[in-house]
């Protein structure tokens, strides 16, 4: 399998303590609140229904979440993310470390277009929720962490029989959407 699609079909294994370690960015006060929103915009990028690959694209339809979060959490770290609890700071740590992959990937500009475009997720409105209002307002997060939690028991294991082909088609999708 492709060097890349097996490591971004692995971040999808790990979506769940990924999520849990976004969870405790978001509500940890003492962070830098571009951070936070910055976590709170991944999340929310995992529950719409408008995202760069649509879900339902064969093996491919998870992997700009998975992408999406990692790039998120690279821009936050730009900013003090405080005395993060270790399991956290860890688990944050790796996928902002993880997103260099991305850059190999996809390539300097693909890339740059795709760190603008999570950038801008600070400012988008999901289901009525903004990054500042769920970093702001509990009950936006509990709403957000409820639809979260939903759509990862929908998510199913990403099944790829053509890495070939899902490498062209993820490149594709991107470059496309990414303009």
């Amino acid at each position: 399998m492709s060097k890349f699609i097996e490591t971004y079909k692995s971040w999808t294994e790990s979506c769940h303590a990924d999520v849990d370690a976004l969870k405790k960015l978001i509500e940890f006060e003492s962070a830098h609140l571009e951070s936070r929103k910055l976590a709170a915009a991944a999340l929310n990028y995992l529950v719409t229904r408008m995202d760069l690959i649509p879900d339902h694209e064969s093996g491919i339809g998870a992997l700009d979440d998975v992408m999406v979060i990692r790039v998120c959490v690279s821009l936050a770290q730009a900013h003090p993310l405080g005395d993060l609890p270790g399991d956290a700071e860890y688990t944050l740590g790796k996928l902002g470390n993880d997103s260099d992959s991305l850059l190999d990937f996809l390539g300097g500009e693909t890339f740059g277009k795709l760190k603008q475009y999570c950038a801008k997720l600070v400012d988008a409105s999901v289901r009525g929720r903004t990054p500042q209002n769920i970093v702001s307002d509990a009950a936006a997060r509990k709403a957000l962490y409820g639809d979260v939690e939903e759509e990862l028991k929908r998510s199913v294991p990403v099944v790829i029989k053509d890495p070939a082909d899902a490498e062209l088609r993820l490149k594709a999708y991107l470059s496309h959407k990414l303009k």
